[in-house]
């Protein structure tokens, strides 16, 4: 399985330059680059054909794709029909605890998510209902960013938690959970990113 994970270390090449980033979130078959150096001039050459190479258990991987600016400084690399990314996901998810009323089963019940993707959400605890039924979920976003509410299906039923799928969620409400996913993961990433540099330099690089 050729994946690419989450915040490790990965190098996108447009022509002949190549530019080193960290892999900040993936989905399905796109994966999202944050440049080591914010003054990369790379993304201003986008979009472009392009392809990505990364180390998968002790092997160098080359994927071909698409390559284009995206949101939170970030580059939005699109595998070719050959390549995989291998993230079955739809959305990128992001660990977040951020509180919850869900309503379904004819009862109310508020509790907080564990994890959010604009595609559903994986909530504290239980009792919301069988497999298969049917909920309604707002959730507050953070930093006075409103609230998002959708409708989904119960899908998975754990000791830890509850996941939900989202079967109706308007644009708006999906473009608001994917840009506070993006925005988290991308400044993670630029954690690693700074990480990584003050490495490359105590080694002399």
């Amino acid at each position: 399985m050729r994946r690419i994970r989450d915040f490790m270390p990965a190098t996108l090449s447009v022509g002949v330059r190549p530019m080193e980033g960290i892999v900040a979130a993936t989905s399905k078959d796109i994966a999202w680059l944050l440049p080591r150096d914010p003054r990369d001039p790379t993304p201003g050459l986008l979009p472009r054909p392009a392809q990505i190479r990364f180390m998968h258990q002790g092997h160098l991987v080359v994927l071909h794709g698409t390559a284009d600016r995206a949101a939170q400084g970030c580059v939005a690399f699109t595998a070719a029909r050959e390549g995989r990314v291998d993230n079955l996901r739809a959305s990128p998810r992001l660990d977040v605890q951020l509180p919850v009323t869900v309503s379904g089963s004819g009862m109310t019940r508020e509790t907080t998510t564990l994890n959010v993707s604009a595609g559903g959400a994986f909530l504290s605890g239980g009792f919301f209902g069988v497999s298969n039924s049917a909920v309604e979920v707002e959730i507050q976003m953070p930093r006075d960013g409103g609230a998002v509410k959708a409708r989904g299906i119960i899908v998975r039923i754990l000791p830890e938690g509850t996941g939900i799928r989202f079967t109706d969620i308007d644009p708006q409400s999906q473009a608001t959970i994917d840009s506070m996913v993006l925005e988290v993961r991308a400044a993670l990433a630029r954690r690693f990113a700074e990480k990584q540099t003050r490495e490359d330099a105590a080694r002399g690089r």
